[in-house]
């Protein structure tokens, strides 16, 4: 049963006066005012807002996905153990107007009610910029989704700790399970603000109805079509096409980055899986999205809250595994559904190398129209996938068999950039020898053929060590010793962690 008879709150009719809205305090020379945190952070002050556009960001978030949030947020704060005090604005869902930047979880600020007279609010809010554009055509409303959903998981896990990788998360990458899982669980909201949407012009974009734009070539707006459309559909499963030759190992690198996962004939990993937020929020929307009744979408909602509280603390490993666990023993009689959901979802790569194997096979076979051969291997890839399920059920196989140890590499002299726009580049590449494809090995290594020499051995299964690497891929002695040097460098690395 997908929607357990338990006593849940209701969302309907929740009024937008829950949400504080505020907007930046400003010094004499016109900038957004800042103050030190107990801690010596510099964070924002702010004021409430009452601006021209009030009225209208009211009615945004009096509907759609926005008009469900302040009563998850009330649960939420119910029952995590992660306490937030902010005395000055209550318990409202409060939303940071920015006048410099915006879309973004944020931690603390000081509260003006009156002039002069700042007082320290210790909680979560959403930093978002507002015009007149983005709330006509849903920006807004979707931007505020998807930052409310890292506010709920920092509610009810705390603040996300340092993560390895340091490239550019994005729906196209591949990063660390942890960066992965806050990001996807983010970007599965995008998708229900789009299908909840009451906005006409959100509507229309969804639709593909409004006015055609070149600027919808840019990366940041591709990225936020396919978040609505290929994330339901579950695309980011599959690798994308390798990058040609042309270009430097940096361009071949960032190509690789911001590409579609258009190849039907290479699935990701089971590691690569648990490091993508677009898998992760497929999963995640398909297992909350359960229909178009508001009602049992809140509900789920809820059960997730619930769920969340159980696991109270970022899992150190796969915390998309973790979830599944989790629900099931929070929901016994939901169990094997969201198991049998999730291996669905991830063709049974986490459990099950070969069964990963067998639904590539059959996806090259089916992308290339072979109807002779698809109609007999997608028989046998359904008898393998239930057969997987029994043993998962019952035991006999970890959900998480399948899935590999991180083994993180870097080099500091080997830079790259904050975001793929960025000129400089002031951060090092690091990546898992576990999921890392091949132009980011031979980004990383500097040498085209050893690169592909680990690619090559790792689609037998993920690497149970540095050492296991070397012998599948028959390094020699002074690749193994680079091996060796590179993990040593990055563990030599600070701590890192994603703003």
């Amino acid at each position: 049963m997908w929607l357990a008879l338990v006593s849940l709150p209701a969302y309907a009719g929740v009024p937008a006066e829950s949400f504080q809205l505020l907007e930046p305090v400003h010094d004499g020379a016109g900038h957004a005012l800042e103050l030190k945190a107990p801690d010596g952070r510099l964070v924002p002050v702010a004021r409430p807002y009452h601006g021209p556009l009030e009225s209208r960001v009211r009615a945004v978030l009096a509907s759609g996905v926005a008009e469900m949030l302040p009563a998850i947020d009330a649960q939420v704060r119910r029952v995590g153990s992660h306490p937030a005090s902010c005395p000055s604005l209550g318990n409202g869902i409060a939303i940071y107007i920015s006048d410099e930047d915006g879309g973004f979880a944020r931690k603390d600020l000081y509260v003006e009610r009156a002039p002069g007279r700042p007082a320290f609010c210790q909680d979560y809010f959403i930093d978002i910029t507002l015009d007149r554009a983005s709330l006509e055509d849903g920006l807004f409303e979707e931007v505020l989704a998807h930052e409310y959903g890292h506010v709920l998981l920092r509610r009810l896990l705390g603040p996300v700790p340092p993560t390895p990788s340091r490239q550019p998360h994005s729906v196209f990458t591949v990063t660390d399970p942890v960066t992965a899982f806050d990001e996807g669980f983010g970007i599965q909201m995008q998708p229900l603000a789009a299908r909840m949407t009451v906005t006409p012009g959100f509507r229309a974009r969804v639709e593909g109805r409004s006015a055609a734009s070149a600027a919808d070539l840019w990366l940041s707006r591709r990225e936020t079509w396919v978040r609505e459309t290929a994330v339901p559909h579950n695309d980011f499963v599959f690798a994308p096409a390798p990058p040609g030759e042309n270009g430097d190992a940096y361009a071949r690198w960032l190509a690789a980055e911001t590409s579609l996962p258009a190849d039907p004939c290479h699935l990701k990993s089971g590691d690569q899986m648990m490091a993508s937020e677009g898998v992760a929020a497929t999963f995640l929307y398909r297992l909350l999205d359960v229909g178009a009744d508001s009602k049992a979408v809140a509900h789920r909602y809820a059960q997730l809250v619930q769920v969340l509280a159980h696991v109270g603390k970022w899992p150190a490993q796969a915390p998309l595994v973790a979830l599944v666990r989790a629900w099931g023993e929070v929901y016994p009689g939901e169990k094997d559904d969201v198991t049998r959901l999730f291996l669905d979802v991830t063709y049974g790569a986490t459990a099950s190398m070969a069964l990963h194997d067998q639904a590539e096979q059959l996806s090259c076979i089916g992308a290339r129209g072979a109807l002779t051969g698809f109609v007999p291997a997608l028989k046998a890839y359904r008898r393998a996938l239930a057969k997987l399920d029994a043993r998962v059920a019952a035991g006999q196989t970890a959900l998480d068999a399948a899935l590999g140890p991180s083994l993180w590499l870097a080099d500091p002299d080997v830079r790259i950039a904050e975001q793929p726009w960025s000129v400089e580049r002031k951060l090092p590449l690091v990546v898992d020898l576990n999921t890392a494809d091949e132009p980011a090995l031979r980004l990383l290594l500097g040498d085209r053929l050893l690169a592909a020499k680990l690619a090559r051995a790792r689609r037998q299964g993920p690497f149970a060590s540095l050492d296991d690497a070397s012998r599948r891929a028959a390094l020699d002695g002074d690749q193994q010793a680079l091996l060796q040097h590179l993990a040593s460098l990055y563990r030599a690395l600070p701590d890192f962690v994603r703003r």
